[in-house]
């Protein structure tokens, strides 16, 4: 997972992000101008995964992070973790 966490967060300058109140707006790039006809919107727990990703984190740091703001289970956070990283790798791969 760690190495896919790296590659998600080099795309991270493949979208323009827009905070609405708890929720983050990713808008795609396509040739430097943005997309609207197609986003993904993150709620808290997903914008704070987004600005936590960087090319050295890991999936432990993130974890320790998540489970630092928010409480929650490990293994909901886990859960919610690898669904975040496969929807977001799903949605970058098809960009």
């Amino acid at each position: 997972m760690d190495t896919r966490i790296s590659a998600l967060s080099q795309r991270k300058n493949d979208f323009v992000c827009k905070r609405t109140n708890e929720e983050l707006l990713l808008i795609p790039l396509k040739d430097n101008v943005a997309d609207f006809n197609q986003y993904l919107v993150l709620n808290e727990v997903g914008a704070f995964i987004w600005d936590q990703l960087h090319p050295e984190s890991t999936a432990e740091e993130l974890k320790t992070a998540i489970a630092a703001a928010f409480d929650a289970p490990e293994s909901q956070i886990d859960s919610d973790l690898a669904q975040f990283i496969n929807e977001l790798d799903r949605y970058t791969s098809v960009q």
